[in-house]
């Protein structure tokens, strides 16, 4: 019976089993072959012993009333994500841009739905991915920070402080020392107004330099608000600048409130007209500063807070208010109008304080020095500035009284 079925088959061009034609029988031929784990959409993926480390971070950036910006750093490829709560740590955040994870070394997660002047626990966390295939890519392990935590703003408080520095220009050690000054008296938050760079050259620079001695500094808990300065216009990073240290809209230009005070982050571009040749043409600050100035106009006209907070104070990095095509009397003319009650810049490398009416402003501008840090204090009805240099002694102190609005 094999002999025939063996020839018919030849006959026919017929090609059977191997198992029939070497005479395993008719049996052979109804077997189902063994199933392939790859078809299982469910089988394991690989994962294996690797775990990243954490090298800058977590560092709370843009804090508002309801949100905030949790970013860090990993030395290799991974996941993202944020654990946090009252008491306890029962909810969680994963990123997500268009449906899928962000697998990257930068990692920045916006947390949303807070409470204002609520207190809440945090730990960052990332796991590593060791190859990002289209179906079970390759994992690793996860790195967890320590618990932190974190206060936001809540324009009910009755007061309010916050440290200011500026034009740090990559010099880790300045940071240091001017951090431990702020820790000295424990402030809201911190603000850096520009210049942290000389240029942007790489994303190791601006960890390095910058964003890991900041973030060191604030331990965890303070938050920092960021002005751009006209340094950080410049180098073939300057574009990338914003995946790290934009505001939540997106912007170098927002509001923040925060007790007593309004604060209006500005951004006052190059220091030179763009038409200028060292730029060579690859400046547009026209168009961009136009946009920012009808951004600017509609806040003061549409924002409560400019007329019922009790000080509006703009930050920004030149005192000047940066280059228009030479109109920047604009800027201080609408300021003027909203009754602002002080203006805090860096850029000129040295202390200098412009009483009102010296610029044609109605309130005082203040411009710090490189190795100074502003301590700011708000209440209802007073704000009072104290500028001190690294070694802690006072070099200028002043206060603003409540005005009408």
């Amino acid at each position: 019976m094999k002999d025939w079925l063996l020839r018919a088959a030849i006959v026919l061009g017929v090609v059977l089993p191997l198992g029939v034609a070497a005479g395993q029988g008719a049996a052979a031929v109804r077997a189902k072959p063994a199933a392939v784990a790859d078809d299982d959409a469910n089988a394991p993926y690989k994962t294996f012993d690797t775990t990243p480390a954490i090298t800058m971070g977590p560092l709370l950036l843009d804090m508002s009333d309801t949100s905030v910006v949790i970013e860090w750093m990993t030395d290799a490829p991974s996941d993202a994500r944020v654990s946090y709560g009252e008491g306890t740590i029962e909810h969680e955040v994963v990123p997500q841009v268009d449906g899928l994870v962000p697998v990257g070394t930068v990692h920045r997660v916006v947390v949303r739905g807070l409470l204002p002047g609520h207190s809440y626990q945090y730990r960052v966390s990332s796991r590593r991915v060791v190859a990002l295939k289209p179906y079970w890519p390759d994992r690793g392990q996860t790195v967890e920070s320590p618990i932190h935590s974190f206060t936001t703003f809540d324009t009910a408080k009755q007061a309010a402080s916050f440290a200011v520095m500026t034009d740090t220009h990559e010099d880790v050690v300045r940071i240091h020392a001017l951090m431990n000054l702020v820790r000295r008296k424990p402030v809201d938050f911190v603000v850096h107004t520009g210049d942290s760079l000389n240029y942007g050259v790489s994303e190791n620079q601006l960890k390095d330099k910058f964003m890991d001695p900041m973030a060191t500094g604030l331990q965890g808990h303070m938050p920092l608000l960021y002005v751009r300065g006209n340094h950080e216009y410049r180098g073939e990073f300057a574009r990338s600048l914003g995946d790290y240290l934009h505001s939540q809209s997106g912007k170098y230009y927002y509001t923040r409130d925060q007790g007593p005070l309004h604060l209006v982050v500005v951004d006052t571009g190059e220091d030179k007209p763009d038409a200028t040749n060292v730029y060579a043409g690859l400046n547009n600050l026209r168009d961009y500063r136009q946009e920012e100035f009808a951004w600017l106009q509609q806040t003061f006209a549409d924002e409560t807070r400019t007329r019922t907070a009790p000080f509006t104070v703009v930050l920004g990095h030149d005192p000047e208010w940066g280059w228009l095509d030479g109109h920047n009397e604009a800027w201080m003319q609408l300021a003027n109008r909203a009754k602002v009650d002080l203006f805090i810049a860096g850029h000129l490398h040295r202390l200098e304080r412009f009483a009102p009416g010296s610029h044609g402003n109605d309130f005082p501008i203040l411009a710090l020095g490189q190795d100074q840090i502003a301590q700011v204090e708000a209440s209802e009805h007073e704000l009072k500035v104290t500028v001190v240099d690294r070694a802690g002694r006072t070099l200028d102190t002043f206060s603003i009284q409540r005005k009408s609005k």
